[in-house]
């Protein structure tokens, strides 16, 4: 607050005399430092409201589906297929936990976490071909089979290229890390013993023969466009990259030997998510998302671990691995 101009007060102060001023300005003084301050309050008020600094959580259930095959390769025979083992995910209920960072306007930290709540309904296919030239020589077929662990954990930033206030497009870099688990008992098999395909029967149901592992991980890059509406939001994102890799165990149990093997970091991934999500107030939102992720086919060396023998074999080449799972999201959010 600023006092009038002086030319405004000349001809009250003639009037009034000497007295008046000095009153008029032991009056004007304290009221003009009392507002002083007050103004200093609200802008340091109103910069902490738009602190750029701002923090959310998300939490919220999931339904995840997908596949992921097994190969075994004979490098001296070209590198044909000798066997391929297709571990399907049919359902499995998960929970993720998430948060979300923005020091700064244009920048994002993500960070998310999924695992499964309980056992999920899977199958696995086993097939052999140790005949070249021939459609494979054995199957086996286990319906009695679960997906006993699923632990997905994403941490990624979004940087800000373009916006129009309404339309923004980012840029991304995250790193990315699956494990997947699964249990196959019991079954049914059609083999080539003495002749082609003449030997068929059944494992003992409830004892477990396979367990399989895989451990994948990507460091990855990408795009976004968010699109906001008020209380709509849409966002989009393609991410991918050219050097995944990892490791799986293959446990045999009827035979007691285990597989480990090696992928090195030289897969192509790639994964699409969209997200919609619905502003319930200032803080709190809730958001329906769809990702879609793939693992193309890698390849690395094997070791053999025969646990009865105590011998080890390598074979370099030798073994393959894929992955894709579609994953669909409920959360809850809320802005801090």
């Amino acid at each position: 607050m600023s006092p009038p101009a002086p030319d405004l007060y000349t001809p009250l102060t003639l009037k009034l005399g000497s007295a008046l001023i000095t009153t008029a300005i032991t009056f004007w003084l304290p009221v003009s430092q009392t507002g002083a301050a007050t103004i200093e309050d609200s802008r340091q008020e109103v910069r902490s409201e738009h602190s750029p600094l701002t923090i959310s959580g998300r939490l919220g259930p999931g339904y995840l589906r997908g596949e992921a095959h097994e190969y075994v390769y004979w490098p001296e025979e070209g590198g044909r297929t000798a066997s391929e083992l297709c571990w399907k995910i049919n359902s499995v209920a998960m929970f993720g936990v998430g948060a979300s960072i923005q020091p700064l306007n244009r920048l994002t930290i993500n960070t998310d976490f999924w695992f499964n709540l309980g056992e999920g309904d899977a199958h696995l296919t086993d097939y052999d071909w140790l005949e070249k030239g021939k459609d494979w020589t054995h199957r086996s077929m286990h319906d009695n089979t679960d997906l006993t662990k699923a632990v997905i954990y994403d941490i990624n930033m979004e940087v800000t290229i373009f916006s129009t206030g309404t339309v923004s497009f980012t840029g991304i870099a995250g790193y990315r890390h699956d494990t997947f688990e699964w249990e196959a008992r019991g079954g049914s098999y059609i083999y080539s013993k003495n002749g082609y395909r003449d030997s068929i029967g059944t494992f003992p149901p409830n004892v477990l023969g396979i367990t399989y592992e895989q451990r994948l991980h990507v460091p990855y890059l990408g795009m976004g466009c968010k699109a906001d509406f008020d209380r709509i939001q849409l966002a989009a994102q393609v991410t991918g990259s050219t050097i995944a890799g990892g490791q799986s165990t293959d446990h045999h149990h009827r035979h007691n030997f285990i597989v480990n093997d090696d992928f090195g970091n030289e897969t192509i991934w790639w994964a699409l998510r969209l997200h919609l999500a619905y502003s319930i107030n200032d803080s709190i939102a809730i958001t329906g998302s769809y990702s879609y992720e793939k693992y193309e086919t890698m390849k690395g060396d094997s070791e053999w671990n025969y646990d009865d023998e105590g011998a080890i074999d390598v074979y370099p080449d030798s073994s393959g691995a894929e992955l894709k799972t579609s994953l669909l999201l409920l959360d809850l959010s809320y802005r801090f």
